[in-house]
């Protein structure tokens, strides 16, 4: 079989879909919108699992649900930025910010031969306790999902749940995008520093 059809790339394409769905009805259908954007992140639960279960790990695979992240979180970032104008300019920095530090990690972790990027040692503490800690990368990664949807959704809706969903995951959106920082500065090190043994 090929390496495109495998369970878990089947399922990064429909994770696309959802996301290109979003971003047409972002701006006029909120229901429909939420539940395209949700289920794309979903999918990223269900991806890794299906690669293990029906071992059809691959490289490919590994990119697609990188590329697929970075893509979906740059469809809602985008549309916050259209919905908040006042503070859209954060959502671009936040934006640049995930495409950046995640380029760089992919790269440093190929650069530096290193097998994953989640369980390379960092001198950052943070990024120590973010990847290894168990369940703390899903914790955050919910939250700030949960913060995102929450902004979105909250343009439409005066849903005291959703507020309140709002400002309580909207810190731990913050946090993640600290984390990106700290990451592409992770990141960046390991490059230079390999670099540096060469010369």
């Amino acid at each position: 079989m090929s390496v495109y059809f495998y369970i878990p790339n089947l399922i990064g394409y429909a994770r696309i879909v959802c996301a290109l769905v979003f971003c047409y009805t972002g701006s006029f259908d909120p229901i429909i919108s939420a539940i395209a954007y949700s289920v794309s992140q979903l999918g990223d639960l269900f991806d890794g699992m299906a690669a293990r279960r029906f071992k059809q790990c691959s490289v490919f695979g590994s990119v697609l649900d990188m590329v697929t992240d970075r893509f979906s979180n740059a469809c809602i970032l985008a549309v916050l930025y259209k919905l908040y104008p006042t503070i859209g300019f954060l959502f671009l920095w936040a934006l640049a910010l995930d495409l950046c530090s995640h380029w760089y990690q992919m790269y440093s972790t190929l650069y530096c031969n290193e097998k994953h990027h989640k369980t390379a040692v960092s001198k950052y503490k943070i990024l120590e306790i973010y990847y290894k800690v168990p369940y703390m990368l899903f914790i955050m990664v919910l939250l700030s999902e949960t913060a995102m949807v929450t902004l979105y959704l909250n343009v439409f809706s005066d849903w005291i749940v959703i507020q309140v969903l709002m400002y309580v995951s909207v810190p731990f959106l913050c946090i993640k995008h600290y984390i990106n920082f700290i990451q592409l500065m992770s990141a960046s090190d390991k490059i230079i520093e390999k670099e540096s043994n060469k010369i």
